[in-house]
């Protein structure tokens, strides 16, 4: 049984999609490496870095793009308070069935 023409394709298509893929996820690292290179030049804290650039918005697909520099905002802790509800006094009430159990009906 011989493979089909297209077959063929979307095997083809598929192992071009998995390269391609791998290769895109190469770029993007060595994009993010080039952003750690001028971090490291620029000895901590450079004003570049605070904005993305093009190419880290473009990478944001893949997970991988540079983050900012700027620091989180501060987060206030939570307080909860306390409620305090009155208690509800609860009667017991006898015991009621909601349905009365029958047999089948008898075919004869």
């Amino acid at each position: 049984m011989a493979p089909t023409p297209s077959l063929l394709k979307k095997l083809l298509a598929r192992c071009a999609l998995a390269l391609l893929l791998v290769f895109a996820q190469q770029q993007a690292s060595l994009h993010w490496l080039s952003h750690a290179i001028d971090a490291t030049h620029a000895k901590a804290g450079s004003a570049a870095l605070a904005d993305h650039c093009d190419d880290c918005l473009a990478f944001a697909g893949l997970a991988a793009g540079a983050t900012s520099a700027q620091a989180a905002p501060p987060v206030a802790p939570a307080q909860h308070a306390a409620i305090l509800l009155p208690a509800v006094a609860i009667a017991p009430c006898p015991l009621r069935l909601g349905f009365e159990s029958r047999a089948p009906p008898i075919l004869s």
